[in-house]
């Protein structure tokens, strides 16, 4: 009954601490994000998202 009891408090103290390092892992994560620019609050607003910002790309497929 003891080995029983002492399995699954071990069990929950494991799972406590996982669930613990993901939520901290996972605020890590997203200010990480805000600090690179990821916030979403830029002052100027840039319609076209892609990176040649209406230069002419030509793509030449290879064989």
């Amino acid at each position: 009954m003891i080995q029983k009891l002492l399995i699954v408090a071990v069990s929950g103290m494991i799972l406590s601490a996982c669930s613990n390092m993901m939520e901290g892992l996972g605020k890590d994560m997203q200010t990480i994000g805000n600090s690179m620019g990821g916030s979403g609050t830029n002052t100027t607003p840039n319609t076209n998202q892609s990176q040649t910002s209406g230069k002419d790309v030509v793509v030449t497929p290879v064989k």
